[in-house]
């Protein structure tokens, strides 16, 4: 039997998908820059740059389970979202929106408890931490931004709706573990 050879125009979604997985860490680079650089002043490239990291989030894992090609990139895909994450935050501290001690202290412990249970979803969890400054900021700072980004969130949550079900829930199982590990069955009676 002979290998199976892609034409390389299959495997466009391949490349589309990793160059999107690369663009959030170009993005994710250039919004802790941006706090450095501009500040305050910059939260409205943020937003909109963050915005698009996550968008492009939300199209590279179809573009991907879609192509026949193997992605290099796939298996970066959380810890891209997760740098992506914490580059928001690093943003916050360097436009002084919150402290920058805040965010030392919260990395610290988010890396303390992440690796003490070893799951995924404790490190999702402290990432909605991450999630809901950003809310605050962008509700006190630059709210004609939310309305457009609540539809790009509705939008995604109707496209992805199986897989958001999905996850949650495995991950809401993965916390419960922590607080109720699974118990032993019973030993058999002879």
């Amino acid at each position: 039997m002979q290998p199976v050879r892609f034409h390389s125009r299959y495997c466009f979604a391949a490349l589309a998908a990793d160059a999107l997985s690369a663009f959030r860490l170009v993005i994710a680079l250039v919004i802790v820059w941006l706090g450095g650089r501009f500040g305050r002043a910059a939260l409205p490239a943020v937003i909109i740059l963050a915005t698009l990291g996550w968008i492009g989030d939300g199209v590279d894992g179809p573009l991907a389970r879609h192509s026949p090609c193997p992605t290099r990139l796939g298996r970066l895909d959380y810890p891209l979202d997760v740098t992506l994450t914490w580059a928001e935050l690093l943003y916050a501290a360097l436009a002084n929106f919150i402290s920058p001690y805040f965010v030392l202290a919260y990395t610290a412990g988010t890396i303390a408890v992440t690796l003490w249970f070893r799951r995924k979803a404790v490190l999702a969890l402290f990432m909605r931490g991450i999630d809901i400054v950003a809310l605050i900021i962008i509700l006190r700072y630059a709210p004609l931004y939310l309305p457009p980004m609540l539809l790009w969130l509705l939008f995604l949550g109707v496209v992805h709706r199986r897989r958001v079900r999905r996850d949650i829930l495995r991950w809401l199982n993965e916390l419960a573990s922590l607080f109720h590990p699974k118990r032993k069955p019973p030993d058999e009676e002879a």
